[in-house]
């Protein structure tokens, strides 16, 4: 691979974090499921970005392996984010029989004993 496809995968990976965390809503599952499919679809560019360093097709500068690792931990963050909403929401599918939560005026799930609304707030 040349350097110029190397590059505009890494340019890609890049601007897919940043629009998978600009559109991201932790309260709407659409969005957090389109958010995981953007972070990963980055990853596959890194893995590509990288291969391409590995090979040598793109000299390993020390500017070059700074980025690179930047861009890995923010992937790795926002990943870790994904994960937890997702957990989450799938959670609290699974306690509410696929319904979505209903809260009241104080900002607590209805109709839930005080025992488990702990369990679903914590």
């Amino acid at each position: 691979m040349t350097p110029a496809p190397a590059n505009a995968h890494l340019a890609r990976a890049r601007d897919g974090i940043r629009e998978a965390l600009a559109q991201w809503d932790a309260a709407d599952l659409p969005k957090v499921q389109k958010s995981c499919q953007l972070l990963a679809a980055a990853a596959d560019d890194l893995r590509l970005f990288e291969s391409a360093v590995r090979s040598g097709d793109i000299p390993p500068t020390s500017e070059l392996c700074a980025t690179l690792l930047a861009v890995k931990q923010e992937v790795m963050q926002a990943v870790r984010i994904v994960d937890a909403c997702v957990a989450f929401h799938r959670g609290l599918a699974a306690r509410t029989g696929g319904a979505p939560p209903v809260y009241n005026a104080g900002g607590h799930i209805a109709e839930e004993t005080a025992g488990v609304e702990s369990e679903v707030h914590a």
